[in-house]
């Protein structure tokens, strides 16, 4: 018998380490092209001179490699091998498997898997023909046409003295002739050099599986050998068979699910869920035949569940049934809904057939599973029609995984997916999003095992969704499958704190490692804890650079409405927040969305909305599909203001945006500052951004009318916060920046900018026509305006160069005209002193800010 001692001689072909089973053949077949050592090799020389003596000589020139084969050599020692394995005696065979090690079977049957992967049967069209000689050097050629001129081709047919009408054929039609016989002959071949190698194997591992059934039950099946054998039978399912052979396979399988119950039901789900997930892809066959016999097995898998549990439920088929339908389902596996439809009734039929089973409650777990399959496929359906919709797709794969909120490994599986649709868009703060909350799931899971003492409550701070999301979890008999440990928790939060580090919100991190640390303490892990303290500190040093610079961008948000129940059905009418990356524009976001909805219901019906004011329904085209985007920013109360105190809290872990929409009395958009009217719409959503998806439908809103002066104050509170944001939150302050606010609010203008407002309210014989506290907030808001606006002036004479100074002196003038107007408006002085400055605003702090030092400022 070959000799399969030291991994067989045929993985030491293949440098002689363990590999995968692609890495393994493709290393055996070698690169016919690698004929040239590396290395120096010794070569004999071929003859002598003059009675020299026999020497050796090292040349690194074109030498002929030894370490690997080509295909066709490694397709001849694996057919030796298959040889002596076929027609050695079963005695033998099982003798050399008592004698050799565990490690020797195992690179047996690793040799095994090799030859049904070199051997698979890839189709006739992948069948090349190799002829070796011309063959038949005759040539056939057709008889000229004597009365014919001597420039035009001869006629193909030829009337012979017979009266039978003869076809002549030229030699490139012979050759194409010939060739497809011997590609037809060759793919004969390999069909049953497949098939005869998928029988050699399933006879090897059935004889195994008879004789050697307590090396494969060691350790509750938990041991190397079973996990081969396990890949043998998926492999067979894997690469595909003829349907004959496959016939075998299935029985085979069904011996080994009657024999090896245990492995698949007891202890790790893993090898159950494999097995599933194929036979779930063949009752997608096209083959009626592979779609019958997948059925079986599986009816055969619940019903040896069934028995396992003595008549308790098929609680693990049934949860790794529905894991495979969704991964097959994420992974984008097309299903063919008529034809799984069909195996799920075959399925049914099966149950409700079965006599030893009724009086049992199996056919209502059976039909349940079939039902909550289907229940997935339609929402699959959905998800197709909605392909051109990625907002759509994603709500569809969040609704599938709340669904599953009390079934964790289910759960797991959709946010996964949402996760890598999220990083293939490249929203890594919704990536980040969705593997934060699998981690609190995972919490929650060993919080309710006792594990641990805390659980998706610990991630508030990270963000408010979580505990929402992910406190509903529940302990229903499917869950003891799942493997959540403390470790695979850590893996889990270090995960989280890279794609939140892509993400760009590094302040997450920070908290993200009060939730890791402890772990590592209690376990005296001083390496581990020296690696998160590193961490953070380059994490801190990003937070220090982006406040300094003020370029991170976390998004814009838009308010997206659908309008006409002919096209969005259940959106009509439905308001919702869109996160835009970055500084997504208007015009952007607009047209996306225009190109989307023109390709789904097409472009004579799809109308753009480009103003604010409310839509009634009403006075809407029935015919058209309307879209109506208005920018948001977020919004806060004036006590939230005082806990956001910088742009990234004001960022993040938000439900509350607001946009303006001016009005007149009168019906125009634009008016006087005396007539001029401002809505303000207050938008809460039902979960705060950033969330597992980048939409989220508006929960409640809110309208607040601003009568004119109350737009007057609302206008320089906000000048104001920009002038104070550009002096004293910018470090170092951006000096161009500064220079144009100067402009806009220093302008003496009557109609125009601050003095505009002033005129029009502030005027002693105006200002009586409003209500006094107003009047004096208004007045309180222009001191504080002058105030800003010194302070900036005085840094940006510290900033500007000798060559403008005479615009400085422009920009100083303008500010004395500022005040002097406002002080005959006042009727009390607001010019400061040169000298004493009696609106220094703070002498250290301004000296501060001039020098590029920290300091804090509240907004407005």
């Amino acid at each position: 018998m070959l000799t399969l001692h030291d991994r067989i001689h045929i993985s030491a072909l293949v440098n002689g380490n363990s590999m995968s089973i692609d890495s393994d053949i493709s290393a055996i077949s070698g690169d016919a092209q690698s004929t040239i050592s590396q290395d120096t090799t010794i070569v004999k020389e071929d003859g002598l001179k003059n009675g020299e003596v026999k020497t050796h000589t090292r040349t690194t020139s074109h030498i002929q490699r030894y370490d690997k084969l080509q295909q066709q050599e490694a397709k001849d020692i694996l057919l030796a091998f298959l040889f002596v394995v076929k027609y050695i005696s079963e005695e033998q065979l099982i003798m050399w498997w008592q004698h050799y090690n565990e490690s020797d079977v195992l690179n047996f049957f690793l040799v095994l898997e090799m030859c049904l992967h070199c051997f698979k049967y890839s189709g006739k069209r992948n069948v090349s023909v190799v002829r070796t000689g011309e063959g038949d050097s005759s040539k056939v050629k057709s008889k000229k046409a004597h009365t014919l001129p001597a420039r035009m081709n001869p006629s193909e047919i030829n009337h012979e003295p017979t009266s039978t009408l003869v076809i002549h054929t030229t030699r490139e039609n012979l050759v194409a002739s010939e060739n497809e016989v011997h590609k037809k002959q060759q793919a004969i071949l390999e069909q049953h050099l497949a098939k005869e190698v998928g029988l050699i194997t399933l006879d090897c591992m059935g004889l195994y599986c008879m004789h050697f059934r307590k090396n494969l039950l060691n350790s509750d099946g938990e041991n190397d050998i079973m996990k081969k054998m396990f890949d043998l039978y998926l492999t067979f399912i894997q690469i595909g068979q003829s349907e004959n052979l496959f016939k075998h396979v299935f029985a085979a399988l069904r011996a080994f699910i009657n024999n090896y119950s245990v492995v698949l039901f007891q202890g790790n789900a893993v090898l159950c869920g494999r097995l599933c997930y194929e036979l779930l892809k063949c009752c997608n066959s096209r083959l009626p035949s592979i779609r019958q016999e997948s059925c079986a097995i599986l009816y055969l898998l619940m019903r040896s569940n069934f028995e396992f549990t003595n008549r308790k439920g098929l609680t693990r088929v049934h949860l790794q049934v529905i894991i495979s339908v969704s991964q097959m389902l994420g992974n984008i596996v097309g299903l063919n809904n008529a034809r799984f439809q069909e195996s799920l009734s075959l399925i049914n039929s099966y149950a409700s057939s079965d006599k030893v089973m009724k009086g049992t409650g199996f056919p209502g777990e059976v039909k349940d599973l079939t039902k909550r399959v289907r229940t997935v496929l339609m929402a699959t359906i959905q998800m197709k029609e909605h392909h051109h919709d990625p907002e759509m797709l994603v709500d569809l794969q969040h609704s599938l995984a709340n669904s599953y909120a009390s079934t964790p490994e289910l759960r797991h599986t959709w946010l996964e997916t949402m996760t890598r649709n999220h990083v293939r868009d490249g929203n890594f703060s919704e990536a980040a999003c969705c593997q934060l909350h699998i981690a609190a799931l995972m919490a929650e899971y060993l919080k309710l095992k006792n594990v641990q003492n805390w659980g998706a409550e610990a991630f508030e701070k990270i963000s408010s969704n979580i505990p929402k999301d992910e406190k509903g979890l529940k302990l229903d008999v499917g869950v003891q499958d799942v493997q959540y440990t403390e470790y695979i928790l850590l893996e889990q939060l270090e995960s989280c704190a890279g794609i939140l580090d892509k993400a760009e919100r590094y302040e997450v991190i920070g908290e993200l490692y009060k939730l890791i640390i402890p772990i590592y303490e209690r376990k005296r892990e001083y390496e581990m804890l020296q690696k998160c303290y590193q961490t953070l500190s380059q994490n801190y040093g990003k937070v220090v650079d982006v406040n300094k610079s003020g370029k991170r961008l976390l998004g814009r948000y838009y308010r997206i409405g659908f309008y006409g129940q002919a096209y969005f059905e259940e959106e009509n009418g439905i308001e919702y927040i869109y996160k835009e990356p970055k500084v997504t524009s208007l015009s952007e976001i607009s047209e996306r969305l225009y190109k989307q909805y023109c390709d789904k219901f097409g472009q004579d019906v799809v109308k753009m909305v480009q103003d604010s004011v409310p839509v009634n329904q009403s006075e809407l085209d029935q015919k058209l599909a309307y879209i109506q985007v208005t920018h948001v920013v977020p919004y806060f109360e004036k006590n939230e203001l005082e806990d956001r105190l910088n742009d990234f809290e004001q960022n993040h872990d938000i439900n509350c945006f607001m946009f303006e929409t001016p009005f007149t009395r009168d019906g125009k958009v634009r008016g006087n500052p005396e007539e001029q009217w401002k809505r303000r719409t207050i938008l809460t959503t039902s979960y705060s951004f950033p969330y597992v998806k980048k939409r989220i439908a508006v929960q409640s809103r809110s309208t607040i009318e601003l009568a004119p002066i109350e737009v007057a104050i609302d206008e320089m509170r906000s000048r104001v916060g920009e002038l104070e944001e550009a002096v004293f939150s910018r470090r170092p302050v951006d000096a161009k920046r500064l220079q144009l606010l100067l402009q806009g609010s220093v302008c003496v203008q009557v109609n125009a900018g601050p003095l505009a407002y002033a005129h029009a309210f502030l005027d002693p014989v105006l200002s009586g026509m409003y209500p006094d506290e107003k009047v004096e907030e208004l007045k309180d808001v222009y001191r504080e305006f002058l105030k800003i606006c010194y302070s900036a002036l005085q840094i940006n004479g510290k900033l500007i160069a000798s060559d403008q100074q005479e615009y400085q002196e422009v920009l100083r003038q303008n500010y004395k005209k500022l005040c002097s107007n406002l002080s005959s408006l006042f009727g009390e002085p607001l010019w400061p002193h040169d000298e004493t400055g009696s609106f220094d605003r703070n002498s250290t702090g301004l000296f501060s800010a001039v020098i590029g030092a920290s300091l804090n400022s509240s907004t407005a």
